[in-house]
């Protein structure tokens, strides 16, 4: 199983560097409806996925060409209000992060930890796939998803879409996914500014989750922002795990580079090169959801002090590729006992799509050689007491230019592994290499400020 896990990680990385690598006997039609019902590579069960730039068909052959067909004004929600802010470009604007939780979700500890791993091209034990493939649907209910509504056309058609500070892609079903009936569809038909690109486009991860189509580009509207000829992936076919998500797609928001698209200029990037903000920069507040479902808040332009409490500690990236800053050290403080120093330091990726903390093999076995009874399962990975919050009770810090960010030590327990009575999996987690990954878990507890202008971060302990 090893060694297929290995080929199957190498191909994807090859297949995203240069697609001209792929097997002659897996074409990829540049035709979105052929598309639709192609079915990827194969190794050893976990489909693959590549981009290549190809030549385009005449059916779309000018770049410039618009749909015939002219826009509906109004249409199942397309014009409505985005965000609040100035209301004009160049301003500040907050966009409302909603919270799904649903049994039906596919983000459980286990399936969060391989798509994190995946996600950012580590390898992936092939225990914890089959433990994944053997849990029925059903049981991927401990998984919250965040999301904000993002206007894609023009008029814009409303999508709700996960925040990504660790992607460089944005992308959505197309109307052409006969499988994607869960979710709302693009059709470019509506839109006044929409342009046929037509490069290949894909993702896989190793739970066997995929999606694949071809590149649009079109006007992308986040509150007040409006930003033209975003370079976008219309997916036209998707495995079942992304068919049953609520989330209909993702907006990146990393620097350019981190794409599964090769060589476009990523979203975050087009409102920094053309000034769409004054203040580039956004602001994450995460919380946890109130009986309205609203779950926080991303403020673009600007800095809100009533979410945090004390000072921003501002951090330049080791990283500019990434969100990509240095971690002085983790310790555990146990209220009446004190704080117990881990040897844990190195570069961190503050990473908003990611649910869990990921660090590589030594850095995990280091952090629950704290947690009383933590065991590294071969099937489960990392698994502790449910109880662990009343045999440890305080917080886990993790310094950063010499300030501590806490983290309760019940946000550290997360649910119950099935089978084994007493036990929920760890929220912290191996498989990482050069670099950690501080997800939700962190964010939750920590206002962050993404400024791409001054190529830092700050963070503050956030107020709820």
């Amino acid at each position: 199983m090893w060694k297929y896990l290995t080929v199957a990680a190498l191909a994807i990385d090859v297949l995203v560097a240069s697609a001209a690598m792929l097997p002659q006997q897996y074409p990829l039609d540049s035709n979105p409806s052929a598309l639709a019902s192609q079915q990827l590579p194969v190794l050893d069960g976990l489909p693959v996925a590549g981009m290549q730039l190809v030549a385009i068909d005449s059916e779309y052959s000018t770049d410039t060409q618009q749909s015939e067909e002219q826009p509906a004004n109004s249409n199942n929600q397309d014009t409505q209000e985005l965000g609040t802010g100035s209301g004009s470009q160049g301003g500040s604007f907050k966009i409302p992060i909603s919270v799904h939780k649903s049994a039906t979700s596919r983000a459980s500890t286990m399936a969060a930890r391989i798509r994190t791993l995946k996600k950012h091209m580590l390898s992936v034990p092939g225990k914890w796939l089959q433990a994944v493939e053997k849990l029925p649907v059903k049981e991927y209910g401990n998984g919250i998803e965040y999301y904000g509504e993002v206007g894609v056309g023009s008029p814009p058609q409303i999508f709700k879409l996960d925040l990504d500070t660790g992607s460089g892609d944005v992308w959505l079903a197309g109307e052409q996914c006969d499988v994607c009936s869960r979710h709302k569809k693009f059709s470019p038909k509506k839109s006044s500014t929409y342009k046929m690109e037509g490069r290949k486009w894909g993702i896989s991860y190793g739970d066997g989750s995929f999606a694949a189509g071809y590149t649009i580009r079109d006007t992308v509207t986040i509150g007040n922002l409006t930003v033209p000829n975003q370079v976008i992936g219309l997916a036209v076919n998707e495995s079942k795990a992304y068919q049953i998500d609520t989330v209909d797609g993702l907006l990146g928001l990393s620097y350019s580079g981190v794409s599964f698209i090769q060589g476009v200029t990523t979203f975050l990037d087009n409102i920094y090169e053309n000034n769409y903000l004054k203040d580039p920069l956004f602001s994450v507040y995460i919380k946890e959801k109130d009986k309205d479902d609203y779950a926080g808040e991303y403020l673009f332009g600007d800095i809100d002090k009533n979410r945090y409490s004390g000072d921003l500690t501002w951090v330049p990236l080791y990283q500019p590729k990434f969100w990509q800053i240095m971690l002085d050290n983790v310790s555990l403080n146990v209220d009446g006992v004190g704080k117990e120093k881990m040897e844990i330091s190195g570069p961190v990726i503050l990473d908003t799509g990611t649910t869990l903390i990921v660090m590589n093999d030594e850095q995990a076995t280091e952090f629950h050689r704290a947690i009383p009874s933590a065991e590294n399962s071969d099937i489960y990975g990392w698994i502790m007491p449910c109880n662990t919050e009343q045999l440890v009770p305080g917080n886990v810090s993790f310094t950063i230019a010499g300030v501590d960010f806490s983290v309760p030590v019940k946000n550290i327990v997360r649910e119950p592994v099935k089978g084994l009575d007493g036990w929920c999996f760890s929220a912290v987690t191996s498989g990482a290499s050069n670099f950690i990954i501080l997800g939700d878990v962190f964010l939750r507890s920590n206002y962050v400020v993404f400024d791409r202008g001054n190529s830092r971060v700050g963070i503050a302990p956030s107020k709820h």
